[in-house]
């Protein structure tokens, strides 16, 4: 994943930085760095920011639902 992937991500969560950080248990300045390819982002990264995304939804489509 790149940092443009990870930022995207984010954003379709409407989380902030330190947000982000916060839920994945990362420092916001690492999210920030990962999101301008000064840092890579991690595997074990991209797969909770994944996770979370997935639930959010899962918990979107419940509220559809009823």
């Amino acid at each position: 994943m790149t940092g443009t992937g990870l930022r995207r991500l984010r954003k379709r969560l409407g989380m902030t930085q330190a947000e982000l950080g916060e839920a994945i248990g990362m420092r916001t300045n690492s999210v920030a760095r990962m999101e301008r390819d000064v840092l890579l982002v991690m595997r074990t990264t991209e797969l909770a920011v994944k996770y979370l995304v997935l639930t959010m939804e899962l918990k979107t489509k419940r509220r559809a639902k009823a």
